[in-house]
């Protein structure tokens, strides 16, 4: 491969804005709205055809004026076990229904009753939601982010920030047809990469690998939540090349069945069933698997034409997908779905203030690159974000004066970014990634917990870190951007692992040898940083007077194992939980 490669200097951006899903595009759009004169996205793909954005299942969580807003706080901040932000999570519940309204002004087709109102269907929680027609929305956005004036660079990966006296002043990469280096000047840079399921099988997952994780770690950014999210993993179709769609189908009443054909969420979750929360269907699917009660179907044979018919204008996709093997077959669900636990969606995010701003200056993140207590998942709460972020860094870039990079640094970047493609052995990129999945991805190490286990599956992580990250090499620029990739997953990885075995409790996610939920000692945030080479751990206590929202102060068996308990499945002896089936 011919490492002569160009260097390109892009100067003069007032902010960059890496990302092509929704919350990197609303940044885009508000810093350019807020007056920044130059704003640039960059996009590993395309802006608006990679990651979870593009994949978006038809469905947007939305406060409208009517809704009883002390209440929404109230179950999003319970759903991440009073972890939460709140002043945040009220901002985005308020900024929710202005953003719902910009989208359609920006061309977004949403789903409207015939007096021109929104039209709302129930689907997980206790709030209806608002639906779109899926396969648009980015299209819709990324063109009308280009109208306002924001550059787009398409197929270049980002590897690193740049930084100049402890600010954030750009970032570097290569373009992935070209081979060319970039590097890009920035008064204000908002990172906006998403989260990560470690390039699982669902579609789109593919693209998030933990980039702006570990971007932001390795210049010293302070990050946070990593053990923690409210949504532990989604849950999606195991066989079939089917992404999100699960609010839908379930919005419109399909079923959960266990291997022996019994609805189960009935026992679990009598009120909302199939509607729960996804830290309960993650739970009791874990539950349900771990009693041998496996596999885990989705029956939607019941439903009618009004219910498909809405269906296929609004998941096209997943229903022609269902088309193509037989599922669905004369306009009806013919078989039962197998369905399954996504890989984790761990988020040691980028700490951020309610403008977005990390704590590292000049550097904002949003959306899923935001620690779940502070941004919760969906589509919503990314595009809130993203809109505080872009304008907070064009207020910055604002006040900010002309960037120079560190020229030593420019180049120890590229040396960096290039390494893998002269290796001429070494393990494979994709064998790495392999190894990490097998380390992180099982349902019984980071969905349902077990300190040994987690410490086990960290060993197998830091193995990987210590022996085959140095030595993978790349073919091509392809296998240099999966080279890199494995690199963050694999930080990310570490992160999550550390975080999880430090968090000795149970709160939305289960772990056997900590059930109860310690609201005396463990209302605290676990925060790292990467200080010279080592990694600094601490703990910063939840202002939880000074919310509204306050749980008992005690030390009770978690919720999830209650339930767990009270059907018979678990008892819990000297500490930790026995599975009945054991006994």
């Amino acid at each position: 491969m011919n490492l002569e490669n160009q260097t390109h200097t892009v100067g003069d951006i007032d902010v960059l804005v890496i990302g092509g899903g929704i919350a990197a595009t609303f940044a885009a759009i508000k810093a350019k709205e807020e007056g920044a004169k130059r704003v640039v996205q960059v996009d590993k793909g395309t802006v608006g055809k990679t990651g979870n954005s593009c994949f978006a299942a038809g469905v947007i969580h939305v406060s409208f004026p009517e809704d009883d807003l002390d209440d929404r706080v109230l179950r999003l901040t319970r759903a991440q076990g009073y972890l939460a932000r709140q002043d945040l999570i009220r901002d985005h519940l308020q900024d929710s229904y202005t953003i719902l309204e910009e989208m359609r002004r920006y061309g977004v087709r949403l789903v409207m009753n015939a007096d021109g109102s929104y039209w709302r269907m129930a689907g997980r929680g206790a709030y209806p939601i608002v639906s779109f027609f899926s396969t648009q929305l980015m299209d819709a956005l990324r063109t009308y982010a280009q109208s306002a004036g924001v550059e787009q660079i398409n197929r270049l990966c980002l590897t690193e920030l740049l930084t100049r006296n402890g600010e954030v002043s750009g970032a570097v990469g290569f373009h992935q047809r070209s081979g060319d280096f970039y590097v890009l000047r920035s008064r204000a840079t908002v990172l906006a990469t998403g989260g990560t399921y470690y390039k699982g099988i669902h579609p789109g997952h593919r693209d998030c690998s933990g980039d702006g994780f570990g971007m932001a770690y390795r210049i010293g950014a302070t990050l946070s939540g990593g053990e923690q999210n409210d949504q532990p993993a989604n849950a999606m179709p195991a066989r079939v090349d089917v992404g999100p769609g699960m609010n839908k189908w379930m919005g419109e009443g399909a079923y959960f069945l266990n291997g022996k054909g019994e609805r189960f969420m009935v026992r679990y979750s009598p009120k909302l069933k199939e509607r729960s929360g996804l830290p309960q269907i993650t739970a009791f699917f874990c539950i349900e698997v771990r009693q041998g009660r496996a596999p885990i179907y989705m029956d939607a044979r019941h439903f009618g034409p009004e219910q498909m018919e809405r269906l296929y204008k609004q998941l096209p996709l997943p229903m022609r997908e269902f088309e193509s093997v037989g599922v669905i077959k004369d306009g009806k669900f013919q078989k039962q779905v197998e369905f399954c636990s996504t890989g984790p969606t761990t988020r040691p995010g980028i700490v951020v203030d309610r403008g977005y701003a990390s704590r590292t200056p000049r550097l904002f993140a949003a959306g899923e690159c935001c620690p779940p207590s502070a941004v919760v998942t969906g589509l919503a709460a990314a595009a809130t974000s993203g809109a505080r972020a872009g304008v907070s860094a064009a207020r910055c870039a604002r006040d900010a004066g002309d960037v120079r990079e560190d020229e030593g640094q420019v180049a120890e970047y590229r040396e960096r970014t290039f390494a893998p493609l002269a290796r001429s052995e070494g393990p494979e990129p994709e064998q790495v990634l392999l190894e990490l999945q097998e380390a992180v991805i099982p349902y019984d190490v980071l969905l349902l917990r077990d300190g040994a286990r987690m410490e086990r599956s960290l060993k197998r992580v830091e193995t990987i870190r210590d022996q085959d990250l140095s030595r993978i090499g790349a073919y091509d620029l392809h296998y240099l951007r999966l080279c890199h990739e494995v690199k963050n997953l694999t930080l990310t990885a570490e992160l999550t692992l550390q975080a999880a075995i430090r968090r000795t409790e149970t709160r939305n996610i289960l772990r056997e040898d900590y059930p109860f939920t310690d609201n005396v000692n463990w209302l605290k945030w676990i925060m790292v940083r990467k200080e010279g080479s080592q990694q600094r751990w601490w703990t910063e206590d939840i202002p939880i007077e000074k919310y509204p929202c306050q749980p008992k102060r005690e030390v009770e068996l978690a919720y999830l194992w209650r339930v767990a308990r009270d059907q018979g499945n678990v008892s819990v002896k000297d500490g930790r939980i026995q599975w009945e089936s054991e006994k």
